[in-house]
């Protein structure tokens, strides 16, 4: 049964306060796969263990459980065809500038909903602290991922790009300890060689950032610390890298923000680099 089968079935049962919680799940799918129990209750104003009670009414072990049928929900409608068609089914009289520029105001201020600060001043000091910084992206994220690698290498950070298939992952990675730092960029689903990347980071004890949309939440092992974010209005239309691209350069401007003196002095060596180069 599908968690809206669950809702139809057990409806009778449902109070005032259950249906509120389902209105966020149901309205809001796309944030609300992202969402804690505190934080789904805290929307409706009702007690943590609202949600809970919840997903037991409707057959299942707890809050967690419901959350992963929603996450399975909402991965199965990312076919990009059908994605692309409900977007078009939305916009009227060919206002398609319009309605993008609609959808993604509408996804960046769902973000700060999704991903707090201190999340982003977590993984700007992990990467500092890094000895060097493995950035690891695939298919839609390596524009994104060479993106972040560039501005990394401007701030003097010592980053190694990794790419290719598993082989190739592979042989860049053999040196890996726990003084290095693995950050991942994936969307739409978890690539192939993610699992023993991430597998090989617990065995040598390397952190692992993961940047991601709404298929992080359900990408296994789990990352230690995950920012991630609907791309787009609903996260089943259509989707763009903005988002990502936000989550990236808010990482970068707190790496400038909290590290200032050290940063601002390998920008400044940049800058003389530049001209003697020229």
């Amino acid at each position: 049964m599908t968690l809206l089968d669950r809702i139809k079935a057990q409806s009778p049962r449902l109070t005032e306060a259950d249906h509120r919680l389902i209105g966020v799940l149901t309205e809001n799918s796309a944030e609300a796969v992202f969402l804690s129990a505190t934080q789904l209750a805290e929307r409706v104003n009702v007690h943590e263990a609202a949600a809970t009670r919840l997903a037991q009414k409707l057959g299942y072990k707890g809050y967690p459980e419901m959350r992963a049928d929603l996450q399975r929900g909402m991965m199965e409608s990312q076919d990009a065809a059908n994605r692309i068609r409900r977007s078009l089914e939305k916009v009227a009289h060919g206002d398609y500038l319009a309605d993008l520029i609609g959808s993604e105001i509408s996804a960046l201020e769902n973000l700060q909903q999704c991903i707090p600060q201190k999340d982003i001043d977590r993984a700007a000091d992990m990467i500092v602290a890094a000895g060097r910084v493995y950035l690891f992206g695939q298919g839609h994220a390596q524009s994104v991922t060479s993106f972040l690698q560039r501005r990394l290498d401007r701030f003097g950070l010592t980053t190694i790009a990794l790419q290719g298939r598993g082989r190739d992952i592979a042989e860049r990675v053999v040196s890996l300890d726990k003084k290095d730092i693995v950050v991942a960029l994936a969307f739409r689903k978890q690539p192939h060689s993610y699992a023993p990347l991430v597998d090989l980071c617990r065995r040598r004890k390397a952190p692992v950032i993961l940047i991601s949309d709404l298929a992080g939440p359900m990408m296994r092992p789990e990352a230690d610390l995950m920012l991630a974010a609907p791309r787009g209005r609903s996260g089943s239309e259509f989707q763009t890298p903005t988002i990502p691209f936000a989550i990236v350069n808010a990482v970068l401007l707190t790496i400038a923000g909290r590290h200032k003196k050290r940063m601002m002095s390998a920008l400044e060596n940049l800058t003389e680099l530049f001209k003697s180069f020229e």
